[in-house]
């Protein structure tokens, strides 16, 4: 539950980043209550401010994390290597900002 909280709170910080949502149901864009893990993932990769980074990148693994909880051993071979690889990348990512 705590991760949920984190990846809506990431959502609801940074609205300019997720432009096909709402929070609201009646605004513009479709409804989207929380992010995808490649929605937070892209946000990540798109911030510039070093202060907002760590935030960015830790609701990303947090759920992808959640995700392959959530799919267990029906995550395909493809799956396993696509989150795999955006871990490897937003790990670098906080390495290089350091």
């Amino acid at each position: 539950m705590r991760e949920r909280a984190r990846v809506a709170t990431a959502e609801a910080q940074y609205p300019r980043n997720f432009p096909n949502t709402s929070l609201h149901p009646r605004q513009g864009g479709r409804y989207m209550p929380h992010p995808t893990w490649q929605d937070l993932y892209n946000a990540a990769l798109v911030e510039f401010d070093l202060a907002k980074l760590s935030e960015r990148v830790e609701a990303a693994c947090q759920a992808i994390h959640q995700h392959r909880v959530q799919k267990g051993h029906t995550l395909s071979a493809e799956e396993r290597k696509q989150l795999d690889d955006a871990l490897r990348v937003l790990f670098t990512l906080m390495q290089r900002a350091a």
